[in-house]
């Protein structure tokens, strides 16, 4: 029997449901909703284009709310999957909300720490200095004096998002059921992606890790700030961290003579993130980029940060290096360590491509135009023609980097992200070759030493005993049969067994054809030929049994 709780959140859903589907229709997007079951019949078979419906799409997330704003968000990220028209519109969404009151969020706040807000902080600033539709953010003072800010979760929010990934889950398996083009999406995979990388954005605890790690992993670098985070002041729905009084990279205060140093430093601090450390800022906007007054690069909200597996940054290192080489059939291999193909995968066709992409690429780069992204984008256009689907923290990084290229060409028009690469390439190569190495690094050096050693060791006493082999004429290898008697007798032995078991096979499948096709004479509704069959192979199994029984080798 259904609970009442399920019955009461299915009906939620449909409300929902229907809720969406008004807001398509009215947006102009009635032919989708009609694939539903909502609308007029008629509506599925209006025209639509390619850019007005992105368009009428990214509208019609804004109005639904927060968690489709997100879900448009996140699809921008999936070059490798939707078209460059949908991509591009979806990239304009924006993230904004009003504020919710002070004496709210002071709540929140106390009821997360159990503590009051003024044991907490010595002073707590009503108004927030912004707002988004997740959360806004409080200025305050530590007790000892450290400025701080405080970013508060949004009431209700967490019930909200939980209610839009079951719709998005059930609108993912419509789609899936009633547009068979939309299967190659793959939506149902989407949406669950979606919702984790959602879930871990709504724990405040899950950022204040992400922040602690991307410090240690750049806790060498002199020219990057990261803002601490207070433990004691940190909970799921809140999060204190370090206030960093820097400015906006696009604020327009940075001297000019002074933006091509920053563009330079800027893009090979994240050029290290990726390649050497493994951990990336995934989001590097400018309102998560700061100057600090002491020149220092501060990097903000760690909501969403890369990690690269071992294998995926080997293949990034070997996809860049391949654009520096100009070698088509490298990068093919770099790209396809990066994602997954299909078994219909053109191997050459692929490569044909990737060749043609980067002579075109270098050619506009001989004419002044140099974006990598650019060149990187088109690879994963080229991926999406053949079914290469790429990986999750892939999508994070390519996004990541061409938001950054951006923000580096604002800062100096000028700068060239192919240069920059050519110049980190041979530290990237040196550290190939020379990598630094940690104790379970050194450990397996030692382990391969000592076994290097051994075999060194034995090698000439080893050597000297096949050369005498060789000089008498004896033979370097000895095959034995230790089982008694002679191999001759034993081989065939085993192919008699083999042949008396194929012989039964094929009886038994001889006379399972002639039962299927009811062939010959009947007893009843058994054919006699069948069960002849089935009897002569049931003699022969027991007498080859009992034969190997008596005989004990069975």
């Amino acid at each position: 029997m259904r609970s009442p709780v399920r019955a009461v959140e299915a009906s939620g859903e449909l409300v929902r449901l229907g809720e969406i589907a008004r807001v398509a229709i009215g947006k102009g997007l009635a032919h989708y909703a009609a694939r539903l079951g909502y609308g007029a019949k008629g509506a599925a078979g209006e025209e639509s284009g390619g850019q007005g419906d992105a368009r009428r799409l990214r509208e019609a997330l804004e109005e639904l709310g927060p968690t489709f704003v997100k879900f448009g968000q996140m699809l921008s990220s999936r070059t490798d999957v939707f078209s460059e028209e949908l991509v591009d519109e979806l990239r304009k969404l924006h993230d904004a909300a009003g504020e919710f009151p002070a004496e709210t969020a002071r709540r929140i706040i106390e009821d997360e720490t159990g503590r009051k807000v003024s044991e907490l902080y010595a002073s707590f600033d009503d108004r927030p200095m912004a707002a988004a539709s997740m959360a806004q953010v409080h200025c305050a003072t530590l007790h000892d004096g450290t400025a701080v800010v405080v970013k508060v979760q949004r009431p209700g929010i967490e019930a909200t998002v939980e209610a839009d990934i079951a719709v998005l889950r059930r609108i993912a398996r419509l789609l899936d059921a009633s547009v068979p083009s939309m299967r190659a999406f793959n939506l149902e995979g989407l949406v669950a992606e979606f919702s984790e990388s959602l879930r871990d954005e709504l724990d405040f605890e899950h950022e204040a890790r992400n922040a602690q790690r991307f410090a240690e992993a750049n806790r060498g670098e002199a020219a990057i700030f990261v803002p601490r985070i207070f433990a004691q002041a940190t909970t799921r729905r809140v999060l204190t961290m370090d206030h960093s009084p820097g400015h906006r990279l696009d604020d327009g205060t940075i001297p000019e003579q002074q933006r091509p140093a920053i563009a330079q430093a800027l893009m090979q601090l994240y050029l290290t993130q990726v390649f050497e450390h493994g951990v990336f800022h995934a989001d590097p906007h400018p309102g998560n980029v700061f100057l600090m007054p002491d020149g220092r690069l501060c990097f903000h909200d760690f909501g969403s940060l890369g990690q690269l597996s071992p294998s995926v940054q080997e293949s990034l290192r070997q996809l860049f290096l391949a654009v520096v080489a100009r070698d088509a059939d490298w990068l093919a291999s770099a790209y396809l360590g990066m994602g997954g193909a299909t078994a219909q995968l053109d191997r050459a066709a692929f490569t044909k491509d990737l060749s043609q992409a980067l002579e075109r690429y270098y050619h506009q780069a001989s004419a002044g135009s140099q974006s990598l992204s650019a060149i990187l984008q088109e690879f994963v256009r080229l991926g999406r023609q053949h079914r290469i689907r790429l990986l999750r923290e892939t999508t994070l990084l390519l996004r990541g980097f061409a938001e950054l290229e951006s923000l580096v060409h604002d800062l100096d028009p000028a700068f060239s992200s192919l240069e920059a690469f050519r110049a980190y390439s041979g530290r990237l190569l040196r550290r190939a070759f020379t990598p630094d190495l940690g104790i379970a690094n050194l450990a397996q050096v030692y382990r391969m030493t000592m076994a290097g050693r051994e075999a060194a060791a034995e090698f000439p006493v080893t050597l000297r005993r096949l050369l005498g082999r060789l000089e008498r004429g004896e033979a370097l290898f000895d095959v034995r049969h230790h089982a008694g008697g002679s191999l001759e007798r034993h081989l065939l032995h085993a192919s008699n067994r083999l042949a008396f078991a194929l012989i039964i096979a094929a009886i038994i499948v001889g006379s399972a054809i002639v039962m299927a096709a009811h062939a010959g004479p009947h007893v009843g509704d058994v054919p006699i030929l069948a069960l002849a069959g089935f009897v002569i192979a049931g003699v022969l199994g027991v007498a080859w049994a009992a034969i190997a029984l008596r005989s004990g080798k069975l």
